[in-house]
């Protein structure tokens, strides 16, 4: 990456000036200098060091534990703390205004995007154009083929018989209901209708099939 040709690009003026597009009072004139690394020792190797680079970090721990809800409101009790240093008139203007950090950024350009652009040619499509996806199967001078038709008779043909298998289970399972409905009102009638002998014996002959059903089960090693 040529980073010469890039900030060139974005307006810089070339080596020895600053990023200012105007002054070079504004900002620094020459490159960022990194410090040295001589005993070969990585990140994390000293403790705290983490620690020591997230100012930001100890700023809002420090601003929280200045909370006070005793009263059942929320109070800051921490006057100077990191966050109010870094938010004050003073320290703001060291960011912001004419001679301020984000002064010395020269802006960018814009990139456009490719909505509504047509790829292969790179040029807008007109609404009306009638341009896009081409139908799967064509047709010759508008006429359909014998293909086509084949292909539009079976479908309509399925189409059909999905209907009826529809209606078919719809009116299955309304007659089973219908036959629920008949056999619940039947056995009302004749529990209202029947004695305490009867009742008896209905129950008992109910238990007898139920056994009878576990036997021939456990018969059949089901």
């Amino acid at each position: 990456m040529d980073a010469h040709a890039i900030l060139t690009a974005q307006g810089w003026r070339g080596k020895g000036h600053t990023l200012h597009p105007t002054s070079d009072s504004t900002g620094l004139t020459h490159h960022l200098l990194m410090k040295r690394n001589d005993d070969g020792s990585g990140l994390g190797s000293k403790k705290g060091d983490h620690k020591a680079e997230a100012w930001w970090l100890n700023a809002f721990d420090q601003a929280l534990k200045g909370i006070d809800t005793k009263s059942g409101t929320m109070k800051q009790t921490l006057k100077g703390g990191a966050l109010e240093k870094i938010t004050s008139r003073g320290a703001a203007g060291k960011y912001t205004g004419t001679r301020g950090l984000y002064s010395s950024f020269v802006r960018g350009g814009v990139m456009e995007g490719t909505v509504g652009l047509n790829m292969v040619t790179g040029l807008p499509t007109p609404p009306d154009s009638g341009a896009g996806t081409p139908e799967a199967c064509a047709s010759v001078d508008g006429k359909e083929t014998k293909e086509e038709r084949r292909a539009r008779r079976e479908a309509k043909k399925l189409r059909k018989a999905g209907r009826q298998a529809r209606k078919e289970a719809e009116e299955r399972a309304a007659r089973k209901v219908e036959k629920k409905k008949a056999k619940k009102a039947e056995r009302e009638r004749i529990k209202a209708g029947e004695t305490k002998e009867e009742r008896r014996a209905r129950r008992e002959a109910r238990r007898k099939r139920k056994e009878e059903k576990r036997r021939l089960k456990a018969a059949s090693g089901g």
